[in-house]
């Protein structure tokens, strides 16, 4: 997983935030109840292990709990070799049980799939220390940039699956879009009844499918941000560029489909974005500026 990638030293209090940030993410992303009977049609891990053991409530709250003790030894750096394919595996178990009942929901892969990134960097530092291979980098700097690659990955890949599954005739067929907002706002609707929310959602149907051209054009700016997403990795500023333009792009796919993609946006401004490190060199810089009126002293470095 050797390509270009922002790397800048992470500081520690950047690197202590993205941990204790995407623990909560890993806990949100994790449901916390299965309100289903059985298992009706396995998917992905449950195909190859009989997850119906979680449909008990006592067993999916023991699961929860070993999740938990798991995060804390994640968060606190101690014993990850262990904790983070233990992680890895409660999370994809309870979501693959989640997916098994002929409705898939795509929301939370993104997080396996950064928890597996993060799984195969700790990995990939013991084979290079059997190996007695020197590391080039160290497995905190690792598994930050191998988070942002699947980050990267992640649109890059869906952006090119468009236009592979269309022939490249997605952005024309995006201008139909508006039958797709139609659907979800009614399955929405019926699947608790209410109301709200639903005119508005119908609305906004009414207004895509009346301006197809328009729509096209919006979905084509999107399909290229996603094929630019690699760029979020050349460094510092293209990630918060690109990154805050994902955020942005996700908020408005939110209140156009309600289609939130919360974890994407989550791991965008964890990993990609990383606010407080912006936010701490813009107290060094301001600091740094008063210094040369002498007003304060110089703050040192990180």
């Amino acid at each position: 997983m050797r390509m270009a990638a922002i790397s800048e030293p992470h500081p520690f209090y950047e690197r202590l935030f993205m941990h204790v940030s995407f623990a909560w993410v890993i806990l949100l992303s994790t449901p916390s109840n299965l309100n289903v009977q059985s298992l009706s049609t396995p998917n992905g891990w449950a195909r190859i292990v009989d997850l119906t053991f979680l449909i008990n409530p006592e067993w999916l709250t023991t699961a929860r709990v070993i999740l938990l003790v798991a995060l804390g030894f994640y968060i606190t750096r101690i014993f990850l070799w262990l904790a983070l394919p233990v992680i890895l595996l409660v999370n994809v178990s309870i979501n693959a049980a989640a997916n098994s009942q002929g409705a898939i929901r795509h929301a939370a892969q993104i997080v396996s799939l950064v928890l597996l990134a993060q799984t195969a960097a700790c990995y990939y530092e013991w084979w290079l220390r059997w190996k007695g291979v020197p590391a080039k980098e160290t497995l905190e700097e690792r598994q930050v940039s191998w988070s942002q690659q699947a980050i990267a990955a992640t649109y890059f890949v869906a952006g090119l699956t468009k236009l592979i599954a269309t022939d490249g005739a997605w952005v024309f067929q995006a201008r139909y879009i508006g039958v797709q907002i139609f659907k979800t706002a009614y399955q929405t609707y019926y699947n608790d009844l209410n109301p709200d929310g639903l005119e508005g959602q119908l609305a906004i149907a009414q207004f895509v499918a009346a301006h197809g051209t328009v729509v096209a054009l919006l979905c084509g700016l999107g399909l290229a941000l996603e094929l630019l997403a690699p760029l979020m990795l050349l460094g510092r500023r293209w990630g918060l560029l690109l990154g805050s333009t994902f955020v942005v792009f996700h908020f408005l796919i939110a209140n156009l489909m309600q289609l939130s993609f919360i974890f994407h946006r989550l791991l965008v401004l964890i990993y990609i974005v990383s606010p407080i490190y912006w936010i701490g060199w813009a107290s060094r810089t301001a600091r740094s500026l008063f210094a040369r009126r002498g007003e304060i002293p110089p703050p040192t470095s990180p």
